[in-house]
């Protein structure tokens, strides 16, 4: 076969060979097309498909899809939103999500952390909590709910009340119940072995509580007061527990008793409050304070 070069740099002789090869070529009539078998020329001129691929690739699309799965994280239980509150619980927290996307908090605390435009209903032994667009912590006890806001409002709804809660309000539910003023009005008997510094004067009655009489008895109860005084409501109904542990018909007891009926109350503890409560009518019949006793139990019962 003869080397091919350029047109630019062939000979006389050749071009004027493939001058002459060109006139032959074009002088070549067309050939006729027949208009009518267009479609089957169209036709004959696609990729013929092997079918025999189709399984393969089947196979192929199916292992896919189970490796896409067995790569992706587990659905939640419950189904997540866009919208959906973030609910975060303490860990000693019961409670439970309704089929009905309410949530039953029976102890513990509960907070919804992200504001959203979804309702969040949430239900307690002692109130229904009803938000939107809200932030909110939740607290059971057994003294009742406490609703704190951080954004937004929520509602607190009971049987007969409703009450709106709004960003940095706090509510506990129910109300702690007024207390009678005679029953409030504690006074510590004057004990004048002890000095006057409060530091000093705690030292003091703790040693005298470890006695016996009527002096172990005052310096008990106004050991409890102070404590009370100083926010250390612990220790004030752990002094008047012992006290009418030791002195259970002590010439003190019916302070006692209502010292500790009014400390428990305030501290909301409820049931040992009607305890206390129980106590006094029985060993304090005749005391001119045994109606405001009565008051006060019958609103800690409603409860």
């Amino acid at each position: 076969m003869d080397e091919l070069r350029p047109w630019a740099e062939a000979s006389d002789d050749e071009g004027a060979r493939a001058a002459k090869v060109m006139a032959l070529a074009a002088a070549i009539a067309p050939a006729p097309v027949d208009l009518s078998r267009w479609d089957e020329v169209v036709r004959a001129s696609r990729p013929a498909r092997d079918w025999r691929l189709a399984p393969a690739f089947a196979a192929s699309l199916a292992a896919g899809i189970a490796l896409v799965l067995w790569l992706a994280p587990g659905a939640p239980p419950v189904a997540v939103t866009p919208e959906a509150p973030v609910l975060v619980a303490s860990a000693n927290a019961t409670w439970t999500q309704l089929p009905s996307g309410v949530v039953r908090l029976e102890a513990g605390r509960l907070s919804v952390q992200r504001a959203t435009s979804g309702r969040v209903v949430l239900e307690t032994p002692h109130a229904t909590l009803d938000s939107s667009r809200a932030r909110f912590l939740a607290e059971v006890t057994a003294g009742g709910t406490t609703v704190t806001v951080l954004e937004g409002e929520v509602v607190l709804r009971t049987a007969g009340q409703t009450r709106a809660v709004k960003a940095g309000q706090t509510l506990v539910w129910p109300p702690t119940p007024s207390i009678p003023a005679p029953l409030s009005a504690v006074t510590a008997p004057s004990t004048s072995v002890c000095d006057d510094a409060a530091g000093s004067r705690l030292d003091c009655l703790r040693l005298e509580a470890r006695g016996d009489g009527l002096t172990a008895q005052a310096a008990l109860y106004e050991l409890g007061v102070l404590e009370a005084r100083q926010g250390n409501s612990g220790d004030a109904l752990a002094a008047w527990t012992t006290s009418l542990a030791r002195f259970p018909d002590g010439v003190l007891h019916p302070e006692v008793r209502l010292a500790l009926l009014v400390e428990l109350t305030r501290a909301r503890r409820f049931t040992e409050a009607v305890a206390v409560a129980q106590g006094f009518e029985a060993a304090c019949a005749t005391d001119p304070r045994v109606g405001d006793v009565q008051a006060l139990r019958r609103s800690l019962e409603a409860r």
